[in-house]
């Protein structure tokens, strides 16, 4: 299973304010994205292993340092990791890199489980055993690594 699972994308128009800089939310998207391939590539789909069970991961709290402008066209790597995973919640690291390997920017988000259609936390564990078994074999990134 990897640890740090990277995603290529290429900045969209739609993704810049007027002066064609990417707009600061843009990377949160990204972030999405890239959390959704690392779960992917570790063998956990969001749709069917979450959602389909009655399990929403829900966004707590979203950090961003961004270091460097993006332009619309230029080619980003956006890198994700788990740092932290618990029955009832998880954290991911993000670092988006230019073509160059230079950084864009860093950030992490927290996630709890809740159950569908509500924001009743869940113990994972016990709502979805096999999930968690899953889940708890994903390789965490250590701090300094992060």
């Amino acid at each position: 299973m990897p640890e740090r699972v990277t995603t290529s994308l290429e900045v969209r128009w739609g993704e810049c304010d007027p002066a064609g800089i990417v707009y600061h939310p843009s990377f949160i998207d990204w972030f999405s994205i890239a959390r959704m391939h690392f779960l992917s590539e570790n063998g956990i789909r969001y749709m069917t292993d979450f959602h389909d069970a009655g399990i929403t991961v829900v966004v707590t709290d979203v950090s961003c340092h961004y270091a460097r402008a993006l332009r619309a066209e230029d080619q980003v790597a956006v890198s994700a990791r788990l740092l932290e995973l618990s029955r009832t919640r998880l954290c991911f690291a993000y670092e988006v890199l230019t073509a160059e390997g230079e950084l864009s920017a860093a950030g992490q988000t927290r996630h709890a489980f809740v159950v569908n259609g509500s924001i009743r936390p869940v113990n994972l564990e016990r709502k979805a055993p096999q999930l968690w078994s899953r889940l708890s074999q994903l390789p965490i990134a250590t701090v300094t690594d992060a």
